[in-house]
């Protein structure tokens, strides 16, 4: 055999190992499916009077009713169901949610009532009454350890949702940190409001940092509706200063949609996902996929006749009920658990 002919086939071998070494190719490796969805104002249609949650109700000017609530709930579960396929999520991360009993409604008056999920929720300072939540599948993830995280602005300015922070175990053994996050929105302009999302990643990068302090090889999941695309400041600064790795740089989309929301012309991507450096080492028994991936479902779109092409089938146009999904498209990682 010559040297070219030797060198070719130890090359070719080379790039079969290769391939064979990853997650997607290892038969023994277990699929752990993460959702994150805002879910567009699910608010339920009682009145709460230290909140500012008069639009959903009978009389509000949505007319919200019981009817449009319940269906609220199974798009929802529709949504979870489709996610994973015959996998269903381990963990879903849910921003816009009102309280703790629209996600028992959730969870037990839908076809997810057989899948054990259970709740972590808190209520925080927002004005309008929405907060961040996260459930997990009790066969799958056991909660050691969760708190709200408040984000501190000067007492004039409006308060946001608390950062939504959870530490427990996969399958008994292995440790995660989970965060869900709704940063603060735009409304006011896009520089007006850019600091308070500035303050909200500090907040975040402060925690973080304290967990790699400890634990440098700590396995952390950020998750959330950001209010800022990517390269925006915010997320800027939120990457380099806890060198997470922001997954949203490199989406796949199963309708080619560009983004997870869209106004009017201009596709936005602020849902997104971070993972700690130490998801990426593929000699560790647990490693994130690559990619995020943006959960465009056909029946979650819809043709945009005002913008052209298509658009996040959503609830409400303004005031009017469109009998839709979500204004945003839900976001899914996959983690690869090898035995």
């Amino acid at each position: 055999m010559n040297k070219t002919n030797l060198c070719l086939i130890l090359t070719l071998i080379t790039i079969y190992s290769s391939l064979h070494s990853q997650p997607k190719s290892d038969s023994s490796a277990e699929e752990l499916g993460i959702l994150f969805y805002n879910v567009e104002n699910l608010f339920d249609t009682y009145n709460d009077t230290i909140k500012q949650d008069e639009e959903f109700l009978p009389d509000g000017l949505r007319h919200w009713s019981y009817g449009k609530y319940e269906t609220k709930l199974q798009h929802i579960s529709q949504v979870i169901y489709e996610s994973g396929k015959f996998n269903p999520p381990a963990i879903i991360g849910l921003c816009e949610i009102e309280n703790n009993s629209v996600l028992k409604d959730l969870i037990f008056k839908t076809g997810l009532s057989n899948l054990s999920y259970h709740i972590i929720h808190y209520e925080s300072d927002d004005q309008r009454g929405i907060d961040c939540a996260l459930l997990y599948r009790a066969n799958q993830f056991i909660p050691l350890e969760s708190k709200a995280i408040k984000i501190h602005y000067d007492k004039n300015d409006r308060p946001t949702r608390d950062i939504l922070y959870t530490y427990g175990l996969y399958k008994e053994t292995i440790p995660l940190h989970l965060f869900v996050c709704h940063f603060p929105s735009r409304y006011g302009g896009i520089m007006e409001t850019n600091l308070k999302r500035i303050q909200a990643a500090q907040t975040l990068s402060d925690t973080i940092n304290s967990i790699l302090i400890d634990d440098k090889l700590s396995n952390i999941v950020v998750m959330g509706d950001f209010n800022d695309n990517p390269m925006d400041s915010s997320m800027n600064y939120l990457t380099e200063t806890t060198k997470l790795i922001n997954l949203a740089n490199y989406p796949i989309s199963i309708n080619k949609s560009q983004g997870t929301l869209k106004h009017q012309f201009e596709w936005n991507t602020f849902d997104q996902f971070l993972i700690s450096p130490n998801l990426t080492d593929s000699t560790k028994q647990i490693i994130a996929c690559e990619n995020q991936n943006i959960l465009d479902f056909d029946f979650l779109l819809e043709d945009d006749k005002k913008y052209t092409g298509s658009k996040p089938f959503r609830t409400y146009i303004g005031y009017k009920y469109h009998k839709g999904y979500s204004d945003h498209f839900p976001i899914w990682l996959t983690l690869y658990v090898k035995e």
